[in-house]
């Protein structure tokens, strides 16, 4: 069985807390049948694409769009931000399930 996008962020999520790492998650989908809400949120700067986690690493962000290890797909606003953010000196990857995201982390952190 194929871990979730989900499980699998978690799991990173984990990893940071416990390298005593700051990092956040923008809740950017709005799981809402409600238009008004849909309308507001737009308003206040939600912007598909964005991704999943930023991560703080020797004083550098770091941008991680988590997907599953098999079966996840990387949409075209995914793709734009994850170009203009590394055009913008801001590194961000696309990680296949939590492995990828961790070595990514550790690669970061032995750079100094």
């Amino acid at each position: 069985m194929i871990p979730s996008e989900e499980q699998e962020q978690m799991v990173v999520c984990q990893y940071l807390d416990l390298r005593h790492l700051s990092y956040w998650h923008t809740p950017n989908s709005t799981f809402t049948k409600s238009w008004s809400v849909k309308a507001r949120n737009t308003r206040l700067g939600v912007k598909a694409g964005i991704p999943d986690l930023f991560v703080i690493i020797n004083n550098k962000l770091h941008g991680i769009e988590m997907k599953r290890v098999k079966g996840g797909v990387v949409s075209k606003f995914q793709k734009d931000w994850i170009a203009k953010l590394n055009n913008a000196g801001i590194e961000t990857i696309i990680a296949k399930g939590a492995t990828e995201a961790i070595e990514f982390i550790n690669s970061k952190l032995k750079e100094k």
